[in-house]
């Protein structure tokens, strides 16, 4: 490796101006390689939290060479973790050399020569060593899917650890990512992969696998970073899937200069307060489009303690189209009657569920529509958009306890629930 270190004065787009960086170029090949560095936000904190080093080429005639083409130079595994190296060391010498405090560098590791090449931790010993950089503030990012040896990829995981770095998951649920690996690498972070970040833009179906994804990142210790978020669209499915942090284009594309302290607070800032506006006026349709229901499921649930016909209390539900079931739960939260469908709804049931459509003897307890309605007897309780499993539909269910005589009963309606899936 080259211990030539070069400086140029670079051309910073943000103040249309030309600055002295001192930017540190090193050879390789016939380019010339430097870094720029993407910031990585914390939502809660809105602001900068980390930077990923990213390695920017120019071919001799000053042209651009894409990272692409320059890792295509390597002919075999040694000469891979060479520019692996150098580009880690790069992207460390010109991160100290820029006023930071406590931010993260995150620096990819090519997993594919770690694996063929075997090499030990020294090379990243000494780079900590000889940076100055304390190893709590170095990232190690790892394409998990790259790599097919697990207990070689632990080993190695081990080692960062114990030199004081953290390790994230990089490009998760890209190619064959899978939980297997999350709950045996135990990452700090994990990275999720910017295709599935823009579906979940398109999608609410996908923004909700979205949602449980990070719930289970969150439930195995890690924390989150959505990346490629482009659009403001992206920004706030971000932040209502609840990642940590988030990194793309449209909060600051790569630069060789590290980006003010506060310089997006602002921006994070309209963000979370669009989230708010757009969880009340959630709230506020949902109670809007439930209102006429509610008052006809409250004249079921009064003609049902008189009559104790269920079919005959439905039938004035049923006159609303959104209405699919209705059903009654005892105290222990046990289905005591069939499920009464609603005659339209009979068109739309699928052979495919049938042994899901018996709700008879089924104990529904630990579901929010029955214990939140024990805790408020007399109460409509109007639950949040779920998948049922009777018919694997979307739906809201209102529910409401009552007596009947010594023993409490629970009224349910099912309402089909279309929220643009």
């Amino acid at each position: 490796m080259s211990d030539l270190i070069f400086r140029s004065t670079l051309y910073d787009p943000n103040n249309n101006s030309s600055l002295d960086s001192s930017a540190i170029f090193r050879p390789y090949h016939d380019s010339m390689l430097t870094s720029h560095f993407q910031p990585i936000y914390s939502i809660a904190h809105r602001r900068a939290i980390g930077y990923e080093g990213l390695v920017r080429a120019k071919l001799p005639n000053g042209s651009p060479q894409s990272p692409a083409e320059l890792f295509a130079l390597p002919d075999n595994g040694q000469e891979m973790l060479e520019l692996d190296r150098l580009c880690r060391t790069l992207h460390v010498e010109n991160f100290t050399r820029q006023h930071s405090s406590h931010e993260w560098l995150f620096i990819n590791l090519n997993g594919q020569s770690l694996i063929s090449e075997q090499p030990d931790i020294g090379f990243t010993q000494r780079l900590i060593n000889t940076s100055g950089l304390p190893p709590h503030r170095l990232v190690i990012e790892i394409l998990e899917n790259e790599i097919n040896d697990l207990a070689r990829l632990q080993h190695f995981i081990d080692n960062f650890r114990q030199l004081g770095c953290l390790i994230a998951i990089d490009d998760f649920g890209a190619g064959h990512s899978n939980f297997d690996r999350i709950w045996q690498l135990e990452p700090d972070i994990v990275k999720i992969d910017r295709n599935l970040v823009r579906q979940a833009g398109l999608s609410k179906r996908v923004e909700r696998i979205l949602s449980g994804i990070i719930a289970l990142l969150h439930e195995a210790g890690s924390l989150v970073v959505l990346e490629g978020i482009e659009t403001e669209r992206e920004a706030n499915v971000a932040i209502a899937a609840n990642a940590d942090m988030m990194q793309g284009f449209y909060f600051a594309r790569p630069a060789a200069e590290l980006l003010p302290h506060t310089g997006k607070s602002n921006k994070i800032d309209l963000l979370l307060n669009t989230q708010r506006h757009l969880h009340t006026q959630q709230r506020n349709t949902r109670q809007q489009e439930t209102r006429l229901i509610q008052q006809l499921f409250q004249r079921a649930v009064g003609e049902f303690t008189q009559h104790k016909d269920l079919q005959q209390s439905s039938a004035q539900l049923f006159s609303d189209p959104r209405t699919a079931r209705s059903y009654l739960l005892d105290e222990a939260g046990c289905q005591i009657t069939n499920s009464i469908y609603a005659p339209r709804h009979h068109s739309k049931i699928e052979l495919r569920f049938a042994p899901l459509l018996c709700g008879n003897h089924a104990n529904w307890s630990h579901r929010p529509y029955h214990y939140r309605a024990l805790e408020r007897p007399g109460t409509t309780y109007v639950s949040k958009p779920y998948l049922s499993v009777a018919d694997s539909q979307m739906c809201v269910t209102l529910s409401q306890a009552f007596r009947v005589g010594s023993d409490i009963r629970v009224f349910c309606c099912d309402l089909d629930w279309n929220d643009n899936a």
